[in-house]
């Protein structure tokens, strides 16, 4: 057999992803942090983690602000003090619509590998961990 012969179609790997940095193959998930056979990677899940500090902190002070300002409009029934409920609640809200989109929930991806558990992807882009996770999902089958 000539040694410059192409390679069987079968040796060859099958790319599920590889872009950013990450790559999945039917046989490898690598990353810059590590290199991963999918033979030994065991139990993938995925974790979200919470809200970032500034949006839990706008909700807290939206619903305080609402029970406090409803009541003042209640009590004096002015269209001032209405006004002034009803903008301090959009600033609320739209500061923590603000921080939700500027720092959304961190996506983690982690395994068992050779018995140890292994983060093999962490981020906040939703669409990256999509397109990682269904990678991984399919270079198991």
């Amino acid at each position: 057999m000539n040694s410059f012969a192409p390679q069987s179609f079968e040796s060859r790997p099958v790319v599920h992803y590889n872009q950013h940095g990450i790559l999945v193959t039917d046989r490898v998930f690598a990353t810059e942090t590590g290199r991963y056979e999918i033979a030994e990677l065991t139990r993938p899940t995925h974790g979200t983690g919470g809200l970032h500090p500034g949006v839990r902190a706008c909700i807290a002070i939206g619903l305080a602000n609402t029970v406090v300002l409803g009541v003042a409009v209640a009590t004096t029934g002015s269209i001032a003090v209405v006004l002034v409920a009803l903008s301090a609640l959009a600033i609320t809200w739209l500061v923590g619509l603000i921080y939700a989109r500027r720092w959304p929930r961190q996506h983690t991806l982690v395994a068992d590998y050779r018995g140890k558990q292994v983060t093999l992807l962490s981020t906040r882009d939703v669409d990256l961990f999509g397109r990682v996770s269904r990678a991984l999902q399919r270079s198991r089958r």
